[in-house]
């Protein structure tokens, strides 16, 4: 078992507290509830009511694929932060000796520091199972954009519940 000093202890526990507290709030608190994800879920409502007025469109399509090109470009992020945390367990001798020259360098040893980067290539695998995720289900939502009803159906029933269903699907 490595031995972790007060510092790392520290780290580890805030690191936690914050990711939980950031959870709690953003999903379980009034301030989550009024806040920037909040907004835009009130205006992914309105853009969907807006695309089934549109006779056109393209701008729909656009948007919907820029927001694909943006979780694309995180997720490919992702793989290559795993692909560096490897390589820093694959170099762990050669940086342990660096940090141990450096001024303000503690040493560590082999077994904390793989566990540190094992849990931070836990953390990137995370995210980029987060994007791939969020990836998806912009290609069902640019299905839905091409399904949506026409413009003279739009203020039937199905078409509110369609506004109502992609912009859900959108914000997941």
């Amino acid at each position: 078992m490595p031995a972790f000093t007060l510092p790392d202890l520290l780290a580890f526990a805030w690191f936690l507290g914050a990711w939980i507290a950031y959870s709690i709030v953003i999903e379980k608190t009034a301030k989550g509830q009024s806040g920037l994800n909040a907004l835009m879920n009130a205006y992914r409502d309105e853009w969907m009511e807006r695309l089934l007025a549109r006779d056109m469109r393209m701008v729909d399509a656009q948007v919907t694929a820029a927001l694909q090109n943006g979780t694309a470009f995180f997720a490919s992020t992702s793989l290559i932060a795993i692909g560096g945390t490897l390589t820093l367990l694959r170099s762990t001798e050669e940086i342990l000796t660096v940090v141990a020259l450096l001024p303000f360098g503690t040493a560590s040893s082999r077994e904390l520091w793989e566990l540190k980067m094992l849990g931070l290539a836990i953390i990137f695998v995370y995210a980029f199972f987060k994007f791939a995720w969020s990836y998806r289900l912009f290609n069902y939502f640019a299905i839905l954009v091409g399904a949506a009803p026409p413009p003279e159906e739009k203020n039937t029933a199905a078409a509110r519940a369609f506004t109502h269903r992609a912009a859900r699907l959108c914000a997941d």
